[in-house]
Parts: structure tokens; sequence; C-alpha cells
């Protein structure tokens, strides 16, 4: 509990310089240290001045990482609804894993935000072809109003050891 509050404040200290979403695999992020651990942004999400790291990796290996939507590398929602959003998805969740030499194998929890649960099949289909067993832990909930009008939005926790 205590790291957690850690945290919480120190991404608030830090939101003047540290913002983000990244937006592309080719786009490197930018990293600050801290006493609790390392912040990092995207060129886009310091530009677009966002509350909010990217991703934080603190001491004892964790590694959180913001909610992600379908965006391409300007930022705007990538056409094709949530199929096409979902693959974008996993394309910056993997860039950002990559910067700390991580893999989708290192993810240990998701936190799926979905606007129409009705899709939720079609999400998980795709899900499944870049997850495989065994499955990170997952909580999923309908959510109107995402970010750019997105069709979901995914949230994760990865450890490097």
């Amino acid at each position: 509990m205590r790291i957690a509050i850690i945290i919480i404040l120190s991404t608030f200290m830090f939101a003047a310089t540290v913002f983000s979403v990244e937006h592309g695999a080719s786009s490197q992020l930018r990293e600050i240290e801290t006493q609790v651990g390392s912040f990092y942004s995207s060129e886009l999400s310091l530009e677009q001045n966002f509350p909010f790291s990217d991703m934080v990796h603190i001491g004892g290996g964790l590694v959180f990482l913001s909610g992600l939507v379908g965006s391409d590398v300007a930022g705007q929602l990538v056409p094709g609804g949530l199929e096409a959003e979902t693959h974008a998805i996993f394309r910056q969740l993997q860039a950002h894993l990559a910067q700390l030499d991580l893999g989708l194998e290192d993810v240990v929890k998701c936190l799926v935000m979905i606007d129409d649960i009705a899709k939720w099949g079609d999400f998980n289909s795709i899900y499944t072809s870049y997850f495989k067993p065994p499955y990170p832990a997952r909580s999923a909930m309908g959510a109107d109003g995402l970010a750019l009008g997105a069709a979901l939005e995914l949230e994760c926790i990865a450890v490097k050891k």
C-alpha cells in the first residue's frame, strides 16, 4: 500500500515533465529516474502534455503500463473499429515492453475496458492470438467515453526479473 501511494504521488509530482501515450513501435520512450523508479514517456505525449506516464518501472521488478487505446503514430484513433484498435494496442504494448527488454510473456495482469460488451468475443479472439497460456490475470468492464472515442482500452502490469 505504501509503495502504491508513493507511486501515485510521484506520478503527480513529475506530471509536468513526464507524460504520454506511446503511439508507435518505432518511437523511443524517454526515461526519467526517481527514487521510486523509472518513468517513461513518448515524444508525442510530452508534446501533448498528457498528465500521466506511459510506463513506470519500480524496484522489485513491477512495470505498470498506462491504458492504451488503438491509436497511430500521430495519436489518432486507427480506422476499422474494435479489431483494428486491438491490433494497434498490441503493437504499442509490445513496443513499450521492448523498451525494458520484455515481451508479452512478462505481462501478469491486464484490465480491459470495452465500450460494447457484446463485442467481447471478438476482442477475446484477438487477445488470445497475442497472449499464450498461461494467460495473465485479467479484469474487464464495460466503459463509455474512452479516450478518442475508442472501442477499448487495455492497461497492463508486467514483471521485469
